[in-house]
């Protein structure tokens, strides 16, 4: 995933909800004025859920490619 995609999405995402999308950017301009300790908090929280995914499936694209490298050494052996 990379963040082009990332941007896409969200534009994507705006252009088909807008009024969805600018009730969500209320709320959290809201709670950025009326509670900006719980907001960054929450903010930090989702940002090491992200990272942790982006890892997890960094990794997982990586292990898919060394098992077809290794299958296909292993073809090409025969």
């Amino acid at each position: 995933m990379d963040l082009n995609s990332l941007v896409i999405y969200l534009t994507d995402f705006y252009y088909r909800h807008t009024i969805v999308a600018i009730g969500l950017a209320v709320v959290l301009l809201l709670l950025a004025c009326f509670r900006p300790k719980a907001l960054l908090k929450t903010a930090g929280i989702l940002l090491a859920f992200a990272v942790a995914v982006y890892f997890f499936t960094l990794a997982m694209d990586m292990a898919g490619s060394g098992r077809a490298q290794k299958k296909e050494m292993i073809q090409t052996v025969d």
